[in-house]
């Protein structure tokens, strides 16, 4: 009797620890599977966050340009030599729209926005990754848009302008006639308000989008 209990117990533990191990390999086949899930984020991330870099390069490039020749212009205001100035913006946008016009920030999402909408992301096991991406695309990016926002307010304001006392340069074109106007136009102190203000907007986008940059290369480091 005893031999037979003892030998139902063995076979008892035998079909216990069986079921044990058979959860322990389910659950590193589980775990093995999300790391790798993981991993493929990470990667997938990681090569958004380098377009983001490139992306924002050529924004500060923009941002730069525009920035100079308003400080140009500003410089210079009541004495501006209109050819300079039109060789200065030749081959990107003419005077007229480089100080009126605002840049639109449409950083790359689409990666981003997959993975959070099929849970890849809420899968990561890194807490702190998690908050980084928050800033990274949620919280720091809000940042830009309401300052480039604020911008494009000015610019619908000042472009309004612009149409109701200078129609004819409008196109950015010059001529003999158009001379006058623009003769005007940099001795309008109206104008003169304006292109201080955007410069001065501009000038505090351009530091966003500078630190922005910064944070994005960090984290292109800890994902490599």
């Amino acid at each position: 009797m005893k031999n037979i209990l003892a030998r139902g117990g063995i076979e008892f533990l035998a079909v216990f620890i069986g079921i044990i191990l058979s959860l322990w390999v389910d659950d590193n086949r589980e775990l093995r599977l999300m790391r790798e899930n993981n991993t493929s984020t990470l990667n997938s991330l990681k090569s958004e966050v380098e377009l983001r870099v490139d992306y924002v390069k050529t924004k500060i490039t923009q941002y730069e340009r525009d920035i100079m020749i308003g400080d140009h212009v500003i410089a210079h205001w009541r004495n501006i030599d209109i050819d300079s100035i039109f060789t200065m913006t030749d081959g990107d946008r003419g005077i007229v729209l480089t100080l009126k016009a605002y840049r639109a920030i449409n950083l790359p999402i689409s990666i981003y926005n997959s993975l959070n909408s099929d849970g890849s992301i809420g899968q990561l096991e890194e807490d702190t990754i998690k908050i980084v991406l928050d800033d990274l695309y949620e919280v720091f990016p809000a940042h830009i848009v309401d300052a480039v926002e604020n911008e494009r307010v000015l610019y619908h304001s000042l472009n309004q302008y612009i149409i109701e006392n200078y129609p004819t340069i409008v196109s950015g074109e010059i001529d003999q006639e158009k001379r006058k106007q623009y003769d005007a136009f940099f001795n309008d102190d109206v104008i003169l308000g304006y292109t201080k203000e955007k410069t001065h907007l501009r000038k505090f986008i351009l530091r966003l989008i500078i630190e922005y940059q910064k944070r994005l290369v960090s984290f292109g480091k800890l994902l490599s």
